[in-house]
């Protein structure tokens, strides 16, 4: 048994083996709180590859600014970002993932934005790459937080094998933002004030994982 002393002239008596769960515990909760300590954001496209380019918008343009209003909301939480890109250059899609298998404590973010031929189809989704079940768990936290502010069709979240996903060794996650093939959808996709709420939302769904 042992007894601790929380003020003058009282004590809590515990069995020993229920001192050490506690401090376990207590450790391992800690371990559990911090997931990573870096974000990789990745903002898709770059330099001579545009992406899908509707209506006079391009999807690298729009990457790369949601990219800088996320890196701009998690820092403010505290939380240490870097950029595959800051600027409009191209990246290979190695290099991108090599940033992300730096540390076992960083979580990669692809951002893109959605086209079809059917200009009908619209919504957001998020993937994750098969087998990854951290990838499928982070993946689920930020599609869940871009259903709710955000009036659109909620497509969910997909495995996928896309080329930076398998190249990233650690948790990684693309995120389709909308479809700027449909032209209601990529209005809004080109409004500053609507890739500020991707970005607030896609930053709630990181914290939450963290």
């Amino acid at each position: 048994m042992i007894t601790i002393s929380r003020f003058p002239g009282s004590a809590l008596r515990f069995p020993k083996w229920r001192l050490i769960l506690l401090v376990w515990l207590t450790c391992l909760g800690g371990g559990l709180a911090q997931k990573f300590d870096t974000v990789v954001i990745d903002a898709g496209h770059g330099g001579k590859d545009n992406g899908s380019k509707w209506y006079g918008v391009a999807e690298k343009t729009l990457t790369l600014d949601l990219a800088k209003r996320l890196k701009s909301v998690l820092e403010k939480k505290g939380v240490e970002v870097e950029m595959t890109r800051s600027t409009d250059v191209f990246v290979a899609l190695e290099k991108r993932a090599e940033m992300a298998n730096r540390s076992a404590k960083t979580i990669f973010v692809s951002l893109h934005f959605n086209a079809h031929r059917d200009r009908s189809i619209k919504g957001i989704e998020t993937f994750y790459y098969p087998g990854s079940s951290e990838g499928r768990v982070l993946a689920t936290y930020v599609q869940s937080e871009l259903g709710n502010r955000i009036k659109t069709r909620n497509r969910g979240v997909r495995p996928s094998r896309l080329k930076v996903l398998r190249l990233t060794k650690g948790t990684a996650i693309l995120v389709e933002c909308g479809f700027i093939s449909n032209r209601w959808e990529c209005q809004r996709c080109a409004s500053s004030w609507f890739r500020q709420v991707l970005a607030e939302e896609i930053a709630e769904g990181l914290m939450r994982y963290q």
